[in-house]
């Protein structure tokens, strides 16, 4: 059974106990308080009468005892009773009713006029044809003794109609007070009830991850209360998940460009090993272990590197800013590449000069590796043409890669470093994870740098990585 049926069937029987309770107590009240107000109304009525009784014997020149007898008796009944709406019986001191204002046998019981003759005022109610009877029964004393007394018989069924009438009243009253009550039960508990099925529909979209429900209760109750708390609780949780899923979403950035880097040095390791297969002269077999060795010790510290930030909690990528030679640095990425360059059929031309920048020159290796490779796997080209350029008057230097390959439309350069999550999933193959540029992006801003791409359908791509001379500026565009 449902919480608001529950609280409806207790409000109900609650209210018809309290109207039982009420219908009982009213009821006898009233009969009570109608017998009393009889039974006083029937004593001055006897007060009345012996006063009258008193006269009569007075003025028929009569004894006391006269007036009790069967000559006097009967008429003085009659005449007692003719202003009034009840029997009246006069009766002797052996008991015997000797007078009666009314033609009909008296049936009833006379216990009453054995306590009436020992000098105490008796009250009856009886049952005699069919009706209730009030029996009043009061002695007559005459100098200091009884004589006899006047006994009065009042029907009730007047008592009865009014308490019938009462009761019919009051159970229609009862039955319309049960109905408003009812209707104002069901009212205010469906308004106790509404914000419990509100949160209950709440916690449910909780559920299953929805936390954008909202509880309003206008009361000053616990239910209000009860909803403060849920909304607290309901923002609580989904502060707790969004940073749960922005730190997820941070670490397995981290985790997906480390990886990505490593297969740089991987795929120069596997082809310097193929070349040597290839090779005759000593010197040229010496220069591949050279950079096979070059390759594996900068692997090995990029595994140091990921175990480091693991252990610390640190995803960041840390820069060791200082003025390097770029020209070196092509170069030098340019011979690790030549194995992967000469397997793809690519020729390559260099026009370099000399130019110091302020870089990070492991970072800045990663970022010319990632460009090339991306120029080897998806341009098609056959020819790569980088050169450096020297601006003092904006004191940067610029490294441009140009190729002739396919190409790429606008819409293709728009997207090239939209984060993925803003984008439909990547495809992920065995030649590309589709991380390259983004990680190229991320490494040249933390340099203070930036990279510029443009490209043509079918006119071939060209990349531009813009580093700074002077570490001031660096660091102002680091801060802004």
């Amino acid at each position: 059974m449902r919480l608001r049926n529950k609280f409806f069937i207790q409000h109900m029987i609650t209210i018809i106990m309290l109207l039982a309770a009420m219908y009982v107590v009213i009821n006898y009240t009233m009969s009570k308080s109608m017998i009393e107000r009889d039974t006083q109304t029937l004593s001055q009525y006897y007060s009345l009468h012996r006063i009258e009784a008193l006269r009569i014997v007075s003025d028929k020149k009569i004894t006391i005892e006269e007036l009790f007898s069967g000559a006097y008796a009967p008429h003085i009944a009659s005449h007692l009773a003719s202003n009034s709406n009840f029997q009246v019986q006069l009766f002797d001191r052996e008991g015997t009713i000797i007078g009666d204002s009314s033609s009909k046998e008296d049936l009833m019981k006379r216990n009453d006029i054995d306590s009436a003759l020992q000098g105490h005022i008796a009250t009856v109610i009886t049952e005699g044809e069919g009706a209730k009877v009030l029996i009043y029964a009061s002695p007559f004393s005459y100098e200091g003794k009884i004589v006899g007394g006047f006994r009065y018989l009042l029907n009730l069924d007047q008592h009865e109609h009014t308490l019938r009438d009462m009761q019919t009243w009051f159970i229609g009253v009862a039955l319309g007070c049960l109905l408003i009550a009812l209707l104002a039960s069901y009212s205010f508990s469906f308004f106790i009830m509404k914000p419990l099925h509100a949160l209950q529909h709440a916690l449910k979209r909780v559920a299953v991850g929805d936390f954008s429900r909202k509880i309003k209760v206008r009361s000053h109750d616990e239910v209000r209360e009860l909803a403060d708390d849920f909304n607290t609780m309901s923002v609580a949780l989904q502060e707790h998940i969004e940073l749960l899923h922005l730190e997820q979403g941070k670490q397995k950035k981290f985790y997906d460009n480390v990886t990505h880097e490593l297969k740089t040095p991987l795929t120069s390791i596997i082809g310097f090993s193929e070349l040597i297969d290839k090779l005759d002269r000593i010197e040229d077999i010496h220069n591949c272990n050279v950079y096979i060795r070059k390759e594996s010790t900068r692997l090995l510290q990029m595994v140091e590197e990921l175990l480091r930030s693991s252990l610390k909690g640190d995803e960041a990528w840390r820069m060791h800013l200082e003025a390097s030679n770029l020209a070196f640095i092509v170069s030098d990425s340019i011979r690790i590449l030549e194995p992967t360059l000469r397997k793809s059929a690519i020729e390559t031309t260099c026009s370099l000069v000399e130019c110091e920048a302020v870089i990070d020159s492991k970072r800045t290796q990663q970022v010319l590796f990632n460009v090339i490779d991306n120029a080897i796997k998806h341009s098609e080209c056959t020819l790569l043409n980088i050169s450096i350029e020297q601006h003092d008057e904006t004191s940067t230097c610029i490294i441009r890669i140009e190729d002739n390959g396919q190409g790429m439309s606008e819409r293709c350069v728009r997207q090239l470093f939209i984060p993925i999550e803003d984008k439909e999933p990547r495809s992920i193959t065995a030649r590309s994870h589709g991380l390259g540029l983004l990680l190229c992006k991320q490494l040249m801003d933390l340099q203070g740098g930036r990279i510029e791409i443009s490209s043509r359908k079918g006119h071939g791509t060209v990349v531009e990585l813009h580093f700074n001379k002077q570490k001031k500026a660096i660091t102002e565009l680091l801060q802004s």
